[in-house]
């Protein structure tokens, strides 16, 4: 079973290795939460789910796994143009990258997040699924 900690570096590869998701970010890309003082625009994934696929004679073949992206910024155009790097990134995603094979990566939905006035910030969230096929 891929662990949360190998999810986030098949994330972490797909978005950093994106041109479009690289231009605004760089590197800028964490798990659950981004250091204090970063540098907008920053991205920030959230594993939330994990559904094994039920089987009557052993472990999961197959796990669909749930994860939220959400992308800060400054400037509600460059938040809206990340968003849209991220989403073009991995939605429909099929392949193997660090070593787990992935079936297909779906966007699931997005909404704005919400603007923090006192901080000055955008933040609009991207919902994932990705099934994983999982070694026997």
């Amino acid at each position: 079973m891929a662990t949360n900690n190998e999810l986030g570096k098949v994330i972490y590869n797909l978005l950093s290795n994106n041109s479009g998701v690289y231009n605004l970010a760089h590197y800028r890309i964490y798990p659950i939460t981004a250091p204090q003082n970063t540098t907008f625009p920053f991205v920030v994934y959230t594993i939330t789910n994990t559904e094994p696929s039920l089987t009557k004679d052993g472990v999961s073949p197959l796990d669909v796994i749930s994860f939220q992206i959400d992308c800060y910024s400054t400037q509600y155009d460059e938040n809206t143009s990340l968003a849209n790097a991220v989403r073009s990134a991995l939605d429909y995603y099929t392949g193997t990258v660090e070593g787990q094979q992935i079936q297909r990566i779906r966007f699931v939905g997005e909404g704005d997040g919400d603007y923090n006035a006192e901080l000055e910030i955008f933040w609009k969230s991207l919902d994932f699924s990705i099934r994983l096929k999982r070694e026997r």
